[in-house]
C-alpha cells in the first residue's frame, strides 16, 4: 500500500478518500447526464415510434431535472459539478450511434435505440447507486434521498423502455426483416 508521504505531490483532483471518490462519481453522472441530452434528441429525430419518440422526448425532459438535481448535491456539498469527462457514457454514445446508422429500416433502428439508451440508463443506474451507497456510509443522508430519486427514475425509464420493446418493437423489428428477407428471395427468384 503506497503512503501519502510517497506521493511526491498531490494534485487537486486527487482521490484521497470516500468523499472524493463520490464527487468523482457525482461529476461522471453529471457529464453524463449531459452527453445524454444530445444523444437522446438525436435519438429522436432518428426515431420511427410514435411510442418511442414519447419515451424519449419524456426521458429527455427527465434527464433536465436529474442535472438540475445533481446541481443541488454540488450546492449542497459547495462542491463543482464540472471536473469529470464521463469516458463510459462516450464510449456507450459512440457505439450506439454506429450501431443505430447501421440499421437498415426504420423498425430494427427503433430496436437499436431503446437498446442504445437501455445501456446508458444501465451504467447511470451503478453510478447513481454507488453514489447512493457512498452517500449512506458518509452519512449524507440529505444527497441520499435526492439520489435515490433519480436511480427510482432511472430503474422506471429501463422498465418503460423494457416493456415497449418487448410489446411492440422488438416484434416489428422481426417482422419486418422476415418479410425483406421472403420478399428479397421471391425477387431472385424471378429473375
Amino acid at each position: 500500500m503506497l503512503a501519502l508521504y510517497q506521493i511526491p505531490y498531490l494534485m487537486e483532483n486527487d482521490i484521497l478518500d470516500l468523499y472524493d471518490l463520490m464527487i468523482g462519481q457525482l461529476r461522471d453522472l453529471y457529464d453524463g447526464e449531459q452527453q445524454q441530452i444530445e444523444f437522446l434528441n438525436a435519438m429522436y429525430d432518428a426515431a420511427d415510434s410514435f411510442m418511442l419518440e414519447e419515451i424519449i422526448d419524456y426521458h429527455s425532459r427527465e434527464t433536465r431535472i436529474q442535472i438540475d438535481r445533481l446541481k443541488r448535491i454540488f450546492e449542497i456539498l459547495n462542491e463543482q459539478p464540472e471536473g469529470e469527462h464521463s469516458e463510459g457514457i462516450s464510449g456507450i454514445i459512440f457505439g450506439a450511434r454506429r450501431m443505430v446508422g447501421r440499421c437498415g429500416n426504420e423498425e430494427v433502428r427503433n430496436a437499436a435505440i431503446i437498446t442504445a439508451i437501455q445501456h446508458i440508463n444501465h451504467y447511470e443506474m451503478a453510478g447513481y447507486g454507488t453514489a447512493l451507497a457512498f452517500a449512506k456510509t458518509l452519512e449524507r443522508h440529505d444527497i441520499g434521498n435526492l439520489l435515490l430519486e433519480t436511480l427510482r427514475e432511472e430503474k422506471r425509464a429501463d422498465m418503460g423502455l423494457s416493456d415497449l420493446a418487448e410489446g411492440q418493437i422488438n416484434v416489428d423489428a422481426k417482422w419486418t426483416s422476415l418479410v425483406e428477407k421472403v420478399e428479397r428471395s421471391s425477387h431472385s427468384s424471378h429473375t
